[in-house]
């Protein structure tokens, strides 16, 4: 099931005053990070209590007591749509244009879209969204890319733009909560914890787990014509050193320095692992803020929590495709396609992209098509968004060479992933472009634990007075 989470009505005069009371009244950057930690026990959590319980999904949930034995005398309260909307908003919200301020001769093509949002990503890609899981369901929170000026929240006539966002950006993709929990095991191995030792309240009912979730295999094949075109690098194949399908175009001006698949495929992975930890930050400095407790963690199986398991648990429900077998190693064989319409990997071969051709025109299209960054046409969005350029810029941009992806390098792309396709069944070769496995639940604290077991001072104010300045 896809449907947008929408309500109708406008913002009543007390979400008003909790969104300006987030704008205008919470402690500076500096202060936050000064008491900025995981608070991990919150109202109706408990830790090594000794006592048993019984998860939603009928799994026994069990932790010895210990040094550090607690149960929580509040019953969980679950976070208000204001505090979730903040929170969402403070990870990938709207905030009105990127910069593009880099020389059109060095890459400039790289950049897809120019709609800004409250955390950087590769290329200004779209490839990260924000996975929400609470008791109603498990949403896909996107905004979109509607803008509709260089600075979107500039005063207080612009704060209820926060709630409308996430009111028409949460896309339901299931029911409920995903049936996992810290009691998860596969089958034989009774000790081997598939959310981590230390998850035991992950997914406890009344809590908001919040876990970015990207399509790696977007900026793959986005930057590809990039890293040929710009960079004038080419990939080898690690198993016997040549040109993985691009040997006509190595010389002077084209491709003229090696990397390896492997080298380049860590490389992406990597980078577009910055986003998640920068949308995450973005969010403990948001609870921190409202007076707001949260864990953050990665320690789980994203795979497990997505569906690719169902005998394990059916988790998010995703598709995936059947093992590929040809993958030179394990890490690569799974491919996650997710949610259709709401949230999809990209990857050859698919669905959507049968072959290399097919997933290059898409790429060509995303930068230089109708109503795209570099259309050379009235529809270009810069002109029918009037920013960040003036109108003559944008059209002295469009019109250059130098942000024109060569032909050479479209055809060295589509060679490079179909040499992929051939010779180990799929590109990306190495990973699963679809990740999820960083995020951060927030949650209201138990003040009560810190008390018990530390002197109290991390406890601020703010998470003291919370209940009463916020509900």
């Amino acid at each position: 099931m896809t449907t947008t989470a929408t309500r109708p009505g406008a913002t009543t005069d007390d979400e008003h005053r909790q969104l300006k009371a987030f704008f205008e009244q919470t402690r500076s950057l500096p202060q936050l990070l000064a008491t900025l930690r995981s608070r991990r026990v919150a109202m109706g959590y408990q830790i090594e209590s000794g006592e048993e319980e019984t998860t939603a999904a009928g799994r026994r949930l069990y932790q010895p007591k210990g040094p550090l034995a607690f149960v929580s005398e509040h019953p969980v309260v679950p976070l208000t749509e204001v505090e979730e909307a903040m929170v969402a908003w403070s990870a990938c919200g709207p905030n009105g244009m990127a910069h593009w301020d880099i020389a059109s001769t060095g890459g400039f093509h790289e950049l897809v879209g120019i709609a800004g949002r409250t955390a950087a990503a590769p290329g200004n890609s779209f490839a990260h969204d924000l996975l929400i899981i609470k008791d109603e369901g498990a949403f896909i929170y996107n905004p979109g890319d509607e803008r509709e000026r260089m600075v979107e929240i500039q005063g207080e006539e612009d704060y209820d733009k926060i709630l409308g966002w996430y009111r028409t950006g949460m896309h339901k993709i299931m029911d409920g909560r995903p049936d996992i929990d810290w009691a998860l095991r596969v089958p034989g191995a009774p000790n081997a914890s598939l959310f981590g030792p230390y998850q035991y309240n992950v997914n406890r009912p009344g809590t908001t787990w919040f876990i970015p979730i990207t399509d790696h295999g977007w900026l793959y094949f986005s930057v590809m014509l990039n890293i040929f075109d710009a960079w004038h690098i080419y990939l080898t194949d690690d198993r016997i050193g040549e040109p993985a399908g691009t040997a006509e175009w190595v010389t002077e001006g084209r491709l003229e320095f090696p990397i390896t698949i492997s080298q380049f495929e860590q490389f992406i992975f990597q980078v577009e692992t910055y986003p998640p930890g920068s949308y995450v930050q973005n969010m403990r400095l948001a609870a921190e803020s409202m007076g707001l407790g949260n864990w953050i963690f990665c320690g789980f199986f994203d795979d497990v929590l997505m569906g690719a398991f169902p005998d394990v648990a059916r988790g998010l429900g995703f598709r995936h495709e059947p093992l590929n077998e040809r993958a030179p190693l394990a890490c690569g064989a799974l491919k996650t396609f997710g949610m259709k319409g709401v949230k999809e990997a990209t990857y050859i071969p698919s669905e959507k992209y049968p072959d290399a051709r097919s997933v290059v025109t898409a790429m060509m299209e995303e930068k230089y098509g109708l109503g795209r960054t570099m259309s050379k046409g009235d529809d270009n969005w810069m002109l029918s968004h009037k920013g960040p350029f003036t109108a003559d810029v944008v059209r002295n941009i469009v019109d250059s060479p130098a942000v024109q992806v060569s032909d050479w390098a479209v055809e060295a792309c589509v060679a490079y992933f179909d040499y992929c396709v051939q010779t180990y069944g799929q590109c990306p070769v190495y990973f699963n472009p679809m990740q999820c496995n960083f995020g951060a639940v927030i949650h209201h604290v138990d003040p009560a634990f810190y008390e018990k077991y530390y002197d109290g001072s991390s406890v601020t104010p703010q998470i003291r007075e919370h209940m009463a300045a916020w509900h």
